[in-house]
């Protein structure tokens, strides 16, 4: 699968209609976004149009839709939330559709209806309709592997941490549909056992009664499928009651996740008073200035007022000294010097006779008691000081120094917001501690619903083998019966052989992802790990003393690892080269050191054949321009509900 467009309509804060339109030539499509902008938003948006589902986060709201548009209509309007992925699959031209449509209530809006379509293009470049969508997706990509293709960094570490073995079951059944071995595994279940009704030799089984004789015969296989009834039953209820078991273990950890987070009310009363004393410390430093600009200015006020008297008096000075006839450089000592009587002779050589001396003697009159050009100067000297009016330097300053309190008084009281809006969707730590003994209480219980259902079931299972047994024994005899029989040997056989095939090709599988997986840690982490693939898929990564990782970093690495260990193998194996698997990654460097971030921004583009990056740092210094293809920015308003995106990294 390559993305080539997404589109988007009314989804959260993305209010109005936008589309992506992606790289699909290898190269890694980059959108940036601030924190609160909606790269996750974006993220969960390629999630919710495949599968139908959004992960919301604790501090964020769970309306699909925009509710700034939701505000703007009247009681009872119709409205929708719509997103479409435009994809290439296996050499085939996909459109697939998801419309939510929500009626607006007087306190929340009712989902009315939805709408899931998907279209693929013929030979004549025709969209026609494909039936069931849900399961042609499921099959082009797995929900079970879903988190790993819609990478969220932030808040997932993977399954491979959190969850252990737990995860194993959903990895195992997205691998086994990956690698088509659900089909065989499928062929296992059909064939089934004797002791199940329901499969091909349970029914030739119960089907040797036809030729066996007398009431007897009857009775036994009565007897047969009362304990298969009963056993079916019982093993249903035992399934039931492990599922909410499992989901009672995770709301527990989420529990104790939240516990370790979730800040008391007094933390909360005094991160916001602190913040309530900085911020009034910022105001203060703001008023400040605001007195000392008033300060500065009012000094600054003669020059103010005769600023344009003194700039017309350099002028008309400059004027005058431009405008003289006299010499340049001639000056009134000169000029004395010229007119001694016992002077013959000019500075130029030539003889002053009277004539020349009273032309000299003209400019006498004209000199000031210095001259205008050295007069000139010195008053400019003191014009550039009044002249401008203002300290520019001293002004500016003030006024940086008020924007930045400001700033800096406005990020305080966003703060306060965003802390009183966790503290309204937060539980009270004494709250979450009884929630969390409800759970655990209700797991004791189940415990013991479960054992003794399965007692249940091992007195019934023994029932059913001496039944069986008797049933055996009274239909062996007829001729008939062991043709039967020997229906069944073969059946049994064929089961074998499937069961064989499914045990080789998952072990052969587990054993390349281990490999796939091995190399690409060898080159993405600093330190030496071993890795280990059980034939159910499920991964355990140590260290020389064979224990398991514990850090974030790692885990996260791993992760990319195992992902892209897939990836890769269904790259390399001939049988898989059509199946084409994107890689859509949120905020996937956040858990990593520098040299694991180079380390795994240099694999990127090896991992997929589409690979697209939500980022709120800049990628230009560690993806080189070669490996970049696309790059979209979220512009978001002021109060982070309405966004869109724009082509171009416009931001840094």
């Amino acid at each position: 699968m390559k993305i080539k467009n997404i589109e988007y309509e009314n989804f959260r804060n993305f209010k109005d209609h936008g589309i992506i339109k992606c790289s699909t030539d290898g190269k890694v499509t980059i959108i940036y976004g601030k924190n609160g902008d909606g790269k996750t938003t974006l993220h969960q948006l390629f999630q919710w149009i495949i599968y139908g589902q959004v992960r919301f986060n604790k501090t964020t709201t769970n309306h699909l839709y925009n509710l700034a548009y939701e505000s703007e209509l009247s009681y009872g309007q119709v409205f929708s939330v719509m997103g479409r992925m435009d994809f290439e699959h296996a050499g085939s031209e996909y459109s697939l559709t998801r419309t939510y449509t929500y009626k607006k209530g007087i306190d929340d809006s009712e989902k009315i209806g939805e709408n899931l379509s998907l279209q693929k293009m013929d030979d004549d470049y025709n969209w026609k309709r494909v039936e069931k969508p849900e399961e042609t997706i499921e099959k082009m990509l797995p929900s079970g592997l879903s988190e790993y293709f819609f990478f969220d960094g932030e808040s997932m570490i993977a399954d491979l941490r959190v969850k252990g073995r737990d995860s194993a079951g959903k990895l195992r059944k997205a691998l086994y549909s990956m690698f088509d071995l659900d089909v065989i595994e499928s062929a296992i279940n059909h064939i089934g056992r004797t002791d199940l009704k329901t499969t091909v030799l349970g029914k030739l089984y119960l089907g040797k009664s036809t030729y066996g004789s007398g009431g007897e015969v009857s009775v036994v296989k009565t007897n047969i499928e009362t304990a298969q009834n009963t056993i079916a039953q019982k093993t249903e209820q035992i399934e039931k009651y492990n599922a909410e078991k499992a989901d009672k273990k995770n709301i527990i950890q989420t529990i104790s996740e939240q516990i370790g987070s979730t800040k008391s009310k007094a933390d909360y009363e005094n991160q916001r008073n602190n913040l309530k004393r900085q911020r009034d410390v910022f105001l203060e430093n703001v008023e400040s200035a605001q007195y000392q600009f008033g300060d500065t200015i009012m000094a600054m006020f003669p020059q103010l007022l005769i600023s344009k008297a003194v700039n017309d008096a350099k002028h008309k000075l400059n004027l005058q000294v431009n405008n003289s006839h006299l010499p340049s450089g001639l000056n009134k000592r000169l000029i004395s010097y010229l007119l001694k009587i016992n002077t013959k002779t000019c500075i130029c050589g030539r003889e002053l006779c009277d004539d020349e001396r009273e032309h000299i003697k003209k400019y006498l009159d004209m000199m000031p008691p210095k001259s205008y050009s050295s007069m000139y100067q010195e008053f400019t000297k003191t014009a550039m000081r009044w002249g401008n009016g203002y300290d520019k330097q001293a002004v500016e300053a003030i006024i940086k120094r008020v924007l930045i309190n400001q700033n800096s008084a406005i990020e305080c009281e966003k703060k306060i917001k965003e802390l009183d809006d966790a503290e309204k969707n937060s539980k009270d730590i004494e709250d979450l501690v009884v929630e969390r003994q409800k759970a655990e209480d209700r797991i004791v219980e189940l415990d013991k619903d479960i054992n003794a259902l399965t007692i249940q079931n091992d007195k019934y299972k023994l029932y059913l083998k001496k039944q069986m047994k008797d049933y055996d024994k009274l239909t062996e005899a007829n001729e008939l019966g062991k043709i039967a029989t020997e229906k069944i040997e073969i059946m049994e056989n064929v089961l074998d052989y499937f069961v064989e095939k499914l045990e080789k090709e998952s072990e052969e599988y587990s054993k390349k992802l281990q490999i796939n997986i091995q190399s690409l840690l060898d080159d993405m982490l600093t330190s030496r790990r071993t890795v280990s693939v059980s034939q159910e898929f499920a991964v355990r990564v140590t260290d020389s003393y064979n224990d398991e990782s514990k850090s974030e970093g790692q885990f996260a690495v791993v992760s990319f690892a195992y992902i892209g260990g897939i990836l890769k193998m269904l790259k390399d194996d001939n049988n898989f080269q059509r199946k084409e698997y994107p890689l859509v990654l949120d905020g996937p460097f956040s858990k990593l050191d520098p040299d694991q971030r180079q380390n795994v921004v240099n694999m990127l583009p090896t991992f997929a054949p589409q690979v697209i990056v939500f980022s709120k740092d800049d990628l230009h210094d560690v993806i080189s321009n070669d490996n970049i293809g696309r790059v979209w920015t979220i512009v978001s308003n002021d109060e982070k509900n309405i966004a869109q995106v724009e082509e171009g990294k416009l931001w840094k």
